[in-house]
């Protein structure tokens, strides 16, 4: 097995290019689950989308004769790669779970190598310290990142990666775990028809009050399903 911090740049741009080939019109549907245990609130939502990748502009249809609505694909878009630069807008509302990624650039990693000429090259994570789990084997590599204070002092964001479950045929990722004070976002991936997609994400986030007097826990479960890959949308509004 390679180092851990060699399959971890491995895996990033393996999920980078799957990112880059994605298929330019994707159908599903979708059911999340939505619980905050605090506040009684329990609701399961039902949804078939579709959606042009490129923008993540989405046609979204209430199931099973529901409201019909146009914006961001519900909960995430299915191509969306966990190993990159994004910010989550969740508010916990009943319509908008986890309604939106604000989208950013992969996290891809160069070959020192193609530009030296050293007759050894030495590369390490910056931001990282990667290490493999105990349950790893040959078939599913589990990097446990550790996120160091080049990264985390002065930084804003209040999550950062933990682990990284790798196919090692594929090197893409199974699953990408973020954990924080606050935060734990999952993404679970499956390779559909030859296209790198999420079937399971889980966010729970923890609200809050003034001084951290109270707090609220919201949780958003979602699972994607009946997956399509029309060449042309079914929705004209959707065509480019």
């Amino acid at each position: 097995m390679i180092a851990a911090d060699v399959q971890f740049r491995t895996t990033a741009n393996a999920a980078a290019a799957a990112f880059a080939n994605k298929p330019p019109y994707l159908a599903y549907k979708t059911d999340v689950v939505v619980d905050v245990p605090s506040l009684r609130r329990h609701k399961v939502i039902s949804r078939a989308v579709e959606t042009r990748t490129s923008d993540d502009y989405a046609a979204l249809q209430d199931l099973p004769q529901g409201q019909r609505q146009y914006g961001h694909s519900f909960p995430l878009v299915p191509t969306f790669d966990a190993i990159s630069y994004f910010r989550v807008t969740f508010n916990g509302s009943q319509r908008n779970t986890l309604s939106y990624l604000e989208p950013g650039p992969p996290i891809t990693f160069k070959d020192p190598r193609e530009t030296s000429h050293a007759d050894v090259v030495v590369t390490s994570l910056r931001y990282y310290r990667a290490s493999y789990a105990p349950d790893s084997n040959d078939r599913i590599a589990h990097i446990v990142m550790d996120a160091l204070p080049t990264l985390t002092r002065g930084n804003s964001s209040d999550f950062y990666i933990h682990d990284v479950f790798v196919d090692t045929t594929s090197n893409l990722p199974t699953r990408v775990v973020y954990e924080g004070p606050a935060t734990t976002f999952t993404t679970d991936y499956q390779v559909i028809e030859g296209h790198w997609l999420v079937t399971h994400a889980n966010y729970v986030h923890t609200f809050f009050g003034p001084l951290h007097m109270g707090r609220v826990t919201a949780t958003a479960d979602a699972s994607n399903h009946d997956f399509a890959f029309p060449a042309t949308p079914g929705d004209p509004k959707l065509a480019q």
